[in-house]
């Protein structure tokens, strides 16, 4: 689904996969790069390609993993620029900056979603009552405007309206600790006289909420689902791991709740609803124990395919409102 690459035979790996990588990136395009991993990507205007030539003679994009060091570098002139979302910076660091009046900063309209996905296939998030308790008991306008300052609008649907074949007015489901509590009730999980955890059969309505350790945003953002929820009676472990880990239980299901991204602008809606037929992302595990997951799989097959703009619609508007 990502856009398409040439590679030319040179490039190739004696092996003949490009599965592990390639000898060396080619560039028939304005300009020609060098690389070396985990330091620097270097590219230089081509004199030689037959379009426009690049207004500038050169583009160092460095690589810094740490998002504070970025926005040490960024301050004190190392980098000139900062561009990308989630870990790239912190919301605060951006609204610290922001605020400055020294510097030029912008948001562009929702390309991605921050998503949370929660497992349909495993207790006790596998009862639905439980899942629309959830909905309801997490405060996601409080998360939007203390913890990412405003900068994201909250998400009540899996793609924003202004995504393709995405507007179609679904009505969201608020944030209501009472309809939440409602929900539990009637499912059957009692709360004990003056609060505590619910419980039903013996069982304590407990789950798990994974993210990667080292994010302070995601971990923030964890602390207040987790309050949100235990005011409501589900008591939720944390699990902050390294992010090999992480995507391991994306891809094999070990989670109750799972931080998750939507592939994001332009590859919305096509990539990321492709991707949940296969268990490469949280979104297949948490659709496993849906009773309508082979037909979701169905449309989603034929919605990539249909060259019938009117079909297409139609299958969007029931996928999307399925989940």
């Amino acid at each position: 689904m990502r856009p398409l690459r040439f590679v030319v035979p040179s490039a190739i790996p004696a092996g003949g996969s490009t599965a592990e990588g390639i000898v060396a990136p080619i560039g028939t395009g304005p300009w020609a790069a060098e690389s070396r991993l985990g330091e620097y990507d270097l590219y230089r205007r081509n004199d030689r390609y037959w379009g426009e030539k690049p207004a500038f003679d050169r583009l160092l994009v460095k690589v810094i993993p740490d998002s504070n060091s970025r926005v040490i570098a960024f301050e004190t002139g190392g980098i000139d620029l900062i561009y990308g979302s989630g870990s790239q910076i912190s919301a605060n660091a951006f609204a610290r900056m922001r605020d400055s009046g020294r510097l030029w900063t912008g948001v562009s309209q929702p390309q991605a979603t921050r998503l949370l996905a929660v497992n349909s296939g495993r207790a006790p998030t596998d009862e639905p009552a439980v899942r629309r308790a959830i909905q309801h008991a997490v405060d996601k306008r409080s998360i939007a405007e203390a913890i990412l300052h405003g900068l994201e609008p909250v998400a009540d649907t899996l793609f924003a309206p202004n995504m393709p074949y995405s507007d179609l007015g679904l009505p969201p489901a608020g944030y209501d600790p009472a309809a939440a509590a409602a929900l539990l009730d009637a499912a059957g999980w009692t709360r004990p006289a003056g609060g505590g955890i619910r419980v039903k059969d013996g069982r304590p309505l407990r789950l798990d909420l994974c993210f990667v350790g080292n994010e302070p945003q995601e971990k923030a953002v964890a602390e207040v689902i987790q309050a949100n929820l235990r005011a409501v009676g589900i008591d939720v472990a944390l699990v902050g791991e390294e992010p090999g880990a992480f995507y391991a239980r994306q891809k094999d299901g070990r989670f109750g709740m799972i931080f998750n991204n939507s592939w994001g602008a332009p590859y919305e809606p096509h990539a990321s609803v492709a991707s949940m037929r296969r268990p490469s992302h949280a979104d297949f595990q948490a659709q496993s124990g849906l009773p309508m997951k082979a037909e979701l799989d169905r449309m989603i097959g034929e919605v990539l395919v249909t060259v019938d703009e009117d079909r297409r619609r139609d299958l969007y508007r029931t996928i999307l409102t399925t989940l």
